[in-house]
């Protein structure tokens, strides 16, 4: 008998985007459920320590939260047409595109959600149908400009001011038109078969910068990722290609991995010295704090400080498992594939400090 599937997250939300993606990729049947507020705070918050999305139940226990882990879970009991690569390379690029959308990519997201005022009665539109679907508009519209507040809060926070707005609209543009240009070529981001990489990058894609009005026509005007997107959509249970052979990575795919790591990498970077000078001086307890100080974050030349969150430490300790696995006969390929990646040589670094992560928070292991 099939596990009853349950996925509990919104539409806005690009982390349940991601999650939606994949089950329909793995022919995994399940109920997509909206969460109201009742059912964030009392079913979801004591089950998981948060109020957040997605959450998964299986046969109405057994919640798992994180996109990441909850992946994890079905590949393993599904692992027929993995969506995680076997090989190498293919693994690594993947996992890769999944730490950017997941932990870089964000930011943009936040960015063009909240500073862009057309989306904002769209928006508080959504939160307030999602959280009290059975109140009146007034009531529903008065609730959701509490969460509108909490979000547009994050920007600061992560380092999007006026001196950084325009130069990260800049580097989406450049991965959009990068992304262009490789779907011109390729179905998916590792070829012809959609993988881990996709279903991270249709996250934040679709749920954020497509689905939001403004800026108009901002990822549609790229039409062959528009396409790309509707295949995602598509039923990509019944397609029956293959990842390339021989752990090959298409050629257009290693300008947007490097695109991703000029970025992403020197931010990752200071979160590592953080968490090892953290668990230095640590005194009591393993819980890894949320935040570890302030970064410098740095994007096509501007420069602006925010918070250093420890979250991307442990996604990045992921891929280094993956490339500390390489034996001797597949690593010079590994480390060739490596080098065409601006600031990726920090992989190649073992990391001092392994992290596990349980109820939303990180702790040493």
């Amino acid at each position: 008998m099939n596990a009853k599937v349950e996925l509990y997250g919104w539409e806005v939300s690009p982390y349940t985007a991601k999650v939606d993606a994949y089950l329909h990729f793995k022919g995994i049947p399940f109920n997509k459920i909206y969460p109201n507020a009742y059912t964030l705070a009392r079913k979801i918050q004591p089950a998981v320590g948060k109020m957040i999305m997605p959450v998964v139940y299986i046969n109405g226990k057994n919640p798992i939260q994180d996109s990441t882990i909850i992946i994890d879970h079905f590949e393993q009991q599904n692992p027929k047409r993995p969506a995680i690569p076997t090989t190498p390379k293919q693994r690594i690029a993947a996992q890769l595109v999944e730490l950017y959308s997941d932990e870089w990519l964000p930011m943009a997201a936040l960015h063009y959600r909240w500073n862009y005022p057309e989306n904002y009665n769209f928006i508080i539109g959504e939160f307030g149908s999602n959280a009290l679907p059975y109140f009146p508009k007034f009531i529903q519209k008065k609730v959701a400009k509490t969460f509108a507040g909490k979000m547009s809060g994050y920007l600061p926070i992560l380092g999007i001011t006026n001196n950084t707005e325009a130069a990260l609209e800049q580097h989406v543009e450049t991965l959009l038109s990068l992304l262009n240009t490789h779907f011109k070529q390729h179905s998916y981001l590792l070829g012809d078969q959609p993988s881990l990489a996709d279903f991270s990058l249709y996250g934040p894609l679709y749920a954020h910068l497509h689905r939001d009005p403004a800026p108009k026509d901002l990822v549609a005007k790229h039409s062959n990722v528009l396409a790309w997107i509707e295949r995602i959509q598509g039923n990509t249970s019944t397609e029956n290609k293959t990842l390339p052979d021989n752990d090959q990575i298409p050629d257009t795919l290693i300008p947007i991995l490097s695109h991703m790591t000029q970025s992403h990498m020197p931010l990752l970077q200071q979160t590592i010295d953080a968490i090892q000078q953290w668990a230095k001086e640590k005194h009591t307890g393993d819980k890894v704090p949320q935040r570890l100080g302030d970064a410098t974050l740095s994007i096509e030349g501007k420069q602006e400080t925010r918070y250093n969150l420890s979250y991307g430490y442990w996604m990045l300790q992921r891929i280094q498992q993956t490339y500390q696995a390489l034996t001797d006969e597949n690593k010079p390929d590994v480390d060739e594939f490596i080098a065409q990646l601006n600031g990726f040589s920090l992989l190649k670094e073992p990391l001092h400090n392994h992290v596990t992560l349980k109820n939303c928070r990180l702790y040493l292991s």
